[in-house]
């Protein structure tokens, strides 16, 4: 997809199959008019992965495009309230940042709430059938502030005047061995321990991210960094007047070099002012 047009985002995706799976479940979307990116990776195979995945971005994409502010009046009080401490860091106080969170809350328990749908008219117990990961980003209208969400592993990166910095923290078995200090066996990087559709409860993390002048944030999937290093990936950003789509290219590109095990969705976005 080539980049879009926007005056505070542009903004660039690709997705590929790889070389080895026969079908790709991962999806994306970009809506510049409202500063969103979305990349989903679909779990369940032929129990519908794919279904998933394109669920959660379209309606992610479609509930934060459409957004009602008054209607979200409920969910910007628990913005205030954080019992699930689903928002890193402070409270945030700002009326236009808590309108976002409240937004992206909102959005990703639409998209959570249909995929279990889903699940249940196919006879699937809590747990079992599709699933996706999702991580996105949502610029905060007339700031610098950026929002960015997930659940499971697909990540965020941001590149700033040359090095790379990973604004999301994987919600797997393996990260939680790694935290606990790696001890015995290490479990599968697959695990996941949070994503859409698993179950009627599921929040998303939330962070937010002061924006600077030429910053770059990559979104992908891990069929991205199961095989390209963050050097690597670093490396590639940092390519002097690259553009988005590109760069998108590059790295699928050396992900199926690498062997392409899985799918490989990658988004880049630059915001201005």
């Amino acid at each position: 997809m080539p980049p879009s047009p926007a005056s505070d985002m542009i903004a660039a995706g690709r997705t590929d199959v790889g070389r080895v799976r026969s079908r790709n479940e991962d999806n994306f979307a970009l809506v510049p008019q409202a500063g969103l990116v979305v990349v989903c990776d679909g779990m369940g195979g032929h129990a519908g992965g794919d279904i998933a995945s394109r669920t959660a971005a379209t309606t992610i994409a479609d509930s934060i495009a459409n957004a009602d502010p008054q209607a979200l009046a409920g969910a910007i009080d628990s913005v205030s309230d954080d019992t699930e401490r689903t928002l890193s860091g402070p409270t945030a106080v700002d009326p236009g940042l808590q309108l976002a969170i409240a937004a992206v809350r909102v959005a990703v328990r639409d998209a959570n709430r249909r995929i279990v749908g889903l699940n249940q008219e196919r006879g699937f117990a809590e747990g079992r059938g599709m699933g996706t990961t999702v991580v996105g980003c949502l610029r905060v209208a007339g700031t610098d502030k950026l929002v960015v969400f997930h659940a499971g592993d697909s990540r965020l990166y941001r590149l700033r005047g040359g090095g790379l910095r990973q604004l999301t923290r994987d919600h797997s078995l393996y990260q939680i061995w790694l935290d606990n200090g790696g001890q015995g066996q290490a479990p599968q990087k697959n695990i996941i321990v949070r994503a859409l559709g698993t179950t009627e409860l599921m929040e998303p993390e939330i962070t937010v991210h002061a924006l600077e002048p030429g910053d770059t944030y990559m979104l992908c999937s891990d069929g991205l960094t199961g095989m390209v290093t963050d050097p690597t990936i670093a490396e590639v950003l940092g390519q002097p007047g690259a553009d988005a789509d590109s760069l998108c290219g590059r790295l699928i590109q050396l992900a199926n070099e690498q062997g392409g095990v899985d799918n490989t969705t990658v988004v880049v976005a630059r915001f201005g002012a």
